[in-house]
C-alpha cells in the first residue's frame, strides 16, 4: 500500500502510510554554499522527495572574506485515500503537511594551489510546524525546533562548471505535540507514537549530505541526497531520506571592478 508523508519544517517532514503509520520528522536538504570570496550571493531551489511532495528553498551570502550566513526553508505534504481495512474497499482521507525555516552562520576557507577546494563549518537553528489528519477526522498538530552544526568540504572547479560538496550535519531535534484529539481505539499506533514523542521529545541526529552541481559558472543544475540517522531515541517515527534536485545560482558583487570604474570616471573628469 502507498505511503503518505507530511513534513514538519526544517526542516522537516511528516509521513503518513496507508497502513496508518505517520513519520514525524525527515531531514531538509543541507545548504553547502562553497563560497570562494566575499560579497557573493547564492541561491538554491529544488524539488525534494522521499515519500512526499516538497521543496527546499535556500539562500546564502558571504558577508566577509571568511564569514557566511544562510537562510533555509523546507515545505512538504501529501494527501491520499487510505483503505479502511482489508475486509472492505471503503476508504478515508489522510494527510500531512508542514513547513520549516532555519538560519545559520559560519566560517569558510578556500584552499589548495588553485583554491578549488573549500572547507566550511556552519551552525544554526530552526523552527517548524506540522499538521496530521487521521481516520475519523482526528488531527494532531506538532511544533519542532532544531539546532545544528555542519562541517563541509567541497570542490569547485576553476572554470566554475562543476561543484561537488560533502557535509556532515549533527542536529538536536526537539518535538512537541501542541494539540491532539486522537482516540486510542481508532488510531492506536499513532496514539502510541504521539505519546512516545511526549515522553521522549529530544533526538540526536547525524545527517550527512552529498551534492553534485553542473552547468555554467553562475547557474547549475544539481542533485543532492541527505539521509538522517538516529543516534538515540529509537521511539521517534521518522522518514530517513531527502532527495532533492533543482537549480543553483550565484550573484557576485564585484567591488574591485566597481571601484576601478569609479576611479576611471574621476580621472576622466579631472
Amino acid at each position: 500500500m502507498k505511503k503518505i508523508i507530511s513534513p514538519a519544517f526544517l526542516i522537516c517532514v511528516l509521513t503518513l502510510l496507508s497502513s496508518c503509520a505517520h513519520y514525524y520528522y525527515a531531514p531538509n536538504a543541507a545548504n553547502i554554499p562553497m563560497f570562494k570570496e566575499k560579497n557573493t550571493f547564492k541561491g538554491k531551489v529544488g524539488y525534494s522527495s522521499d515519500n512526499y511532495n516538497g521543496a527546499d528553498i535556500q539562500i546564502a551570502y558571504s558577508a566577509s572574506k571568511n564569514i557566511g550566513i544562510m537562510v533555509n526553508s523546507f515545505f512538504a505534504g501529501k494527501t491520499e485515500q487510505v483503505q479502511n481495512d482489508i475486509s472492505t474497499s471503503a476508504t478515508h482521507q489522510e494527510s500531512g503537511k508542514g513547513s520549516y525555516i532555519e538560519i545559520g552562520a559560519g566560517y569558510y576557507k578556500p584552499f589548495g594551489a588553485q583554491k578549488v577546494w573549500i572547507f566550511e563549518i556552519y551552525a544554526g537553528a530552526g523552527v517548524g510546524g506540522e499538521k496530521h489528519t487521521y481516520a475519523n477526522s482526528e488531527t494532531a498538530n506538532l511544533h519542532l525546533n532544531k539546532f545544528f552544526i555542519q562541517p563541509s568540504v567541497g570542490y569547485s572547479s576553476k572554470s566554475g562548471h562543476l561543484e561537488v560538496g560533502l557535509s556532515s550535519r549533527f542536529s538536536i531535534l526537539n518535538l512537541k505535540v501542541k494539540k491532539s484529539n486522537l482516540a486510542f481505539d481508532a488510531n492506536q499506533d499513532e496514539k502510541e507514537n504521539l505519546d512516545a514523542i511526549m515522553v521522549h521529545p529530544s533526538s540526536l541526529l547525524w545527517e550527512p549530505s552529498v551534492i553534485v552541481g553542473a552547468g555554467w559558472q553562475d547557474f547549475k543544475f544539481y542533485l543532492q541526497l541527505t539521509p538522517s540517522n538516529k543516534l538515540n531515541n529509537s521511539y521517534l517515527s521518522m522518514d530517513m531520506w531527502n532527495m532533492s534536485f533543482g537549480i543553483k545560482f550565484s550573484i557576485k558583487n564585484d567591488q574591485k571592478k566597481d571601484k576601478a570604474n569609479s576611479n576611471h570616471v574621476t580621472r576622466s573628469m579631472d
